[in-house]
């Protein structure tokens, strides 16, 4: 995560947060009781309600929170998708190749699964079952690929 985005956030509410400590203590400790009190749907209408007017009166934007939360975002995706990469380079010998009769191809090993056509740039690729989107053809994807071809037996759906 980019600490530069944090260090700002929080330098630029520290002081707000230092100005308006009381009214922030007293949101908190009503949001405490109504989580105790009450048990129902509206328990969480009051909880919003009460977090966006500390929000709001606290002078934090929803522009910096949505910096924030897209710069989580991101972060997050980023290392999804290192962590699927870094699992490309681990399974390319253990992963099965298939090839389709619709003009596509399969590769699927215990964590991944990557599909696209043959003569295509973009595969899609399934990461522990959730999917990743299009990626390019990058170095790993073909050599994920090529491991996988070298190492299975690549089964034609067209026997002659």
């Amino acid at each position: 995560m980019d600490k530069g985005v944090w260090t700002e956030f929080l330098e630029h509410n520290w002081q707000i947060v230092q100005d308006n400590w009381m009214y922030i203590l007293i949101g908190l400790v009503l949001l405490l009781v109504i989580l105790k009190i009450v048990r129902t749907l509206v328990k969480w209408l009051i909880v919003i309600v009460v977090i966006a007017g500390l929000l709001i009166y606290s002078g934090i934007s929803f522009e910096q929170v949505g910096k924030v939360v897209t710069q989580a975002k991101d972060d997050a995706i980023n290392k999804v998708q290192s962590e699927a990469l870094n699992m490309m380079i681990k399974e390319g010998r253990d992963a099965q190749y298939t090839s389709n009769a619709d003009g596509t191809f399969s590769v699927t090993s215990s964590n991944l699964e990557v599909k696209g056509p043959f003569d295509g740039d973009k595969v899609k690729v399934w990461f522990q079952g959730m999917s990743l989107g299009e990626w390019s053809m990058g170095d790993t994807v073909k050599k994920y690929i090529e491991g996988a071809k070298g190492s299975a037996v690549t089964q034609s759906p067209q026997s002659p």
